[in-house]
């Protein structure tokens, strides 16, 4: 009888904490004061996942999904195409290699844009200002960020690899919940324009990590 009188209590707690409610994740709106608060805040993020359908166009056409991963000093982008593998970019301490069908020469300036386009906030600034937006100039390079004064989101970048000029492009915003519960606003579609070469890149989802 003790047994069976055990048994029902313990089939009974199982049930209640399967049916309990899940508590919900804190959702935290990103709060700064000004440009100099919003970065340094921004700075806690330095890993991003994504997945991505991506076009480049050069000298070869390339399309197909791909999945991203951004973390520390090290960039790997899968691309694939009808489901299959078609090739990656492994970048690790500004070294970098594809097997992609990229021209060689273009391959460091391909992944330092993906790089430093997902991740524009990190970086020494020095910080300019018009009527409209702030300027971001990166001391010791020709790195400079053109972020909007009242959303404190990207808008264009500038970067110079190897002597040539770089012009990154953010459009389709959308606020994205960080691993924290910070909620921030993000740029969903990403363009690298280099050299009559494009890359086009339409982020489908998006995890932004903690260091």
């Amino acid at each position: 009888m003790n047994l069976l009188r055990l048994f029902l209590i313990s089939i009974t707690t199982l049930f209640l904490f399967a049916c309990a409610e899940k508590k919900p994740v804190s959702i935290k709106e990103f709060h700064a004061e000004n440009i100099k608060d919003f970065l340094m805040k921004m700075r806690v993020y330095s890993s991003v996942e994504g997945v991505l359908s991506i076009q480049y166009e050069g000298k070869n056409t390339l399309q197909g999904d791909a999945s991203l991963r951004i973390s520390n000093n090290q960039l790997l982008l899968r691309v694939y195409y009808l489901g299959f593998p078609a090739g990656e970019i492994y970048e690790e301490n500004g070294e970098a290699s594809s097997t992609l069908p990229i021209e060689k020469e273009r391959i460091k300036q391909l992944s330092t844009s993906i790089r430093k386009g997902f991740l524009w906030w990190q970086g020494d600034f020095s910080i300019e200002e018009n009527s409209e937006s702030y300027i971001l100039k990166e001391h010791d390079s020709k790195r400079i960020i053109i972020i909007d004064k009242i959303e404190f989101k990207p808008l264009r970048q500038f970067l110079n690899i190897d002597g040539n000029n770089i012009l990154i492009t953010y459009d389709n915003y959308s606020k994205i919940q960080t691993e924290d519960g910070t909620v921030i606003n993000m740029p969903l579609k990403i363009e690298v324009l280099y050299k009559n070469r494009t890359l086009k890149i339409n982020v489908e989802r998006l995890k932004i990590k903690n260091a």
